[in-house]
């Protein structure tokens, strides 16, 4: 069973963009590392101020260890950026289908 966790990550105004590439180099380094991580999917809201990030994990132990090792961390490191702690919602997966393009979006950048 994979489990995902969704965190949506409300940012002070005009801080998204620096914040939000602390903390998508953040995870995207840390979370390699973390046994049990199977995914991830950064979301750019066209509300300038929030992002979305979704991280998928193995197993209920991965998830949880996750949390303790590298989301704490990176929560910690842009907290001066951010309203409030992200909201957070962890979630069974059902079913997945991807394909990858990454690069920041010109339109709301």
């Amino acid at each position: 069973m994979v489990l995902a966790r969704m965190s949506k990550w409300t940012f002070k105004k005009e801080k998204r963009k620096e914040a939000f590439l602390e903390l998508d180099y953040l995870l995207s380094t840390l979370i390699h590392q973390t046994k049990g991580f199977r995914g991830s999917m950064s979301l750019l809201s066209q509300d300038l101020n929030s992002a979305t990030i979704l991280t998928l994990w193995a197993d209920l132990e991965a998830l949880n260890s996750s949390e303790k090792e590298v989301f704490s961390l990176a929560i910690e490191k842009v907290k001066d950026s951010l309203e409030g702690p992200p909201q957070i919602e962890n979630l069974m997966v059902f079913r997945t289908e991807l394909f990858q393009s990454s690069q920041w979006p010109t339109r709301w950048g």
